[in-house]
């Protein structure tokens, strides 16, 4: 049987890392696509898949027909890259407003561009990382939050332009995931930026594994009826304004 075929952005680190290796364990070819040669190298040889370098920020960027070129065509496709900024709306400078859009939004939106053609002729469905933060607002990360939620509402446009071509469009959307997101408009952040997280309603901080499965389960035949949805991953920490209560003793 031939293994299914997906691309994989952001897949050096992270959730990505963790879709790459899961989809792998499942019996799929997986490109890995990021910007540094060494981290896609490395994670492509861990795998068994083909590293794509590229930078989905670009406008000129190919990696989508470089992945179908590689694999022979795309039965998924996960656009995971993605930058964020610890900051609240006034302390967000319009540069950094211009990157968080040009990664989180426009550059989505042509990948998922490149993307069709590919996915029409397999049938296949593209996958969007979205966040928990564009379900509702999130003050602390704001700019990030904002452009999240249009990555959302960009899913269930795609999903019901492209339902008729039997493309399938769906999100997911992680809730706080250990180690945290590393990609920010000024660099990498420092060590430590998950001090201070406060357990879920399940009791433990997820970890990018929990995130693939569900991210597996939606580029699956198992999901062949899903599009559209925005899947919150959160280990129940939005289920209320005050789910973290269900911890006594900690001090919100």
């Amino acid at each position: 049987m031939t293994p299914m075929r997906a691309l994989v952005t952001g897949g050096t680190s992270g959730i990505g890392a963790a879709i790459c290796r899961r989809l792998a364990t499942d019996g799929w070819h997986v490109a890995v696509a990021g910007r540094s040669q060494e981290r896609a190298d490395a994670m492509a040889a861990e795998i068994g898949g083909v590293a794509i370098v590229g930078d989905v920020g670009n406008s000129t960027d190919d990696t989508v027909a470089r992945a179908a070129g590689a694999l022979g065509g795309l039965d998924a496709v996960i656009l995971n890259a993605g930058v964020i900024l610890d900051a609240d709306l006034p302390n967000t400078p319009d540069a950094d407003w211009d990157l968080l859009m040009s990664v989180n939004v426009f550059a989505v939106h042509r990948q998922a561009r490149a993307a069709l053609p590919h996915l029409q002729a397999s049938q296949g469905s593209l996958l969007i990382t979205a966040s928990d933060a564009g379900v509702w607002g999130e003050a602390p990360i704001a700019a990030y939050s904002i452009a999240k939620r249009m990555a959302l509402t960009m899913t269930r446009c795609l999903a019901a332009e492209w339902g008729p071509a039997g493309v399938r469009v769906n999100a997911i959307c992680p809730g706080d995931t250990a180690p945290g997101m590393l990609t920010t408009t000024t660099g990498r952040r420092t060590p430590g930026a998950t001090d201070g997280w406060l357990p879920p309603p399940l009791g433990t901080i997820l970890r990018g594994e929990d995130i693939a499965a569900a991210a597996a389960f939606l580029v699956s035949a198992d999901a062949s009826r899903i599009s559209g949805t925005g899947l919150l991953i959160d280990a129940g920490m939005r289920s209320s304004t005050t789910a973290w209560q269900a911890h006594p003793g900690v001090d919100r």
